[in-house]
């Protein structure tokens, strides 16, 4: 997917309430997906911290092209445990 044509990212943490936030690409669309990416992963091991793995794997967050109601998803997080250890995965869509 060309970068050069996206206006922003939607991203969205899948915790109860789910949080979200909406990055503007501006000139540098892959620094704000850089940049969202790493707000879904500072907002997952914050909830790691408060509360235990809720499922392993855990599909944590997802980043979309312009609004989460696009439904055009470009990563998704997924965390999961191995040798007692959290690991944060990206699978890009693209």
């Amino acid at each position: 997917m060309s970068t050069s044509s996206i206006q922003s990212y939607s991203a969205q943490v899948r915790t109860a309430p789910p949080r979200m936030m909406t990055f503007s690409a501006g000139s540098d669309a892959d620094a704000a997906l850089m940049t969202a990416r790493r707000w879904v992963e500072d907002r997952a091991r914050e909830f790691l911290v408060e509360h235990s793995l809720p499922h392993n794997p855990w599909e944590a967050g997802i980043i979309f092209v312009g609004e989460v109601s696009s439904q055009q998803a470009l990563a998704e997080l997924v965390v999961y445990t191995s040798d007692g250890d959290y690991v944060f995965g990206w699978d890009d869509e693209d």
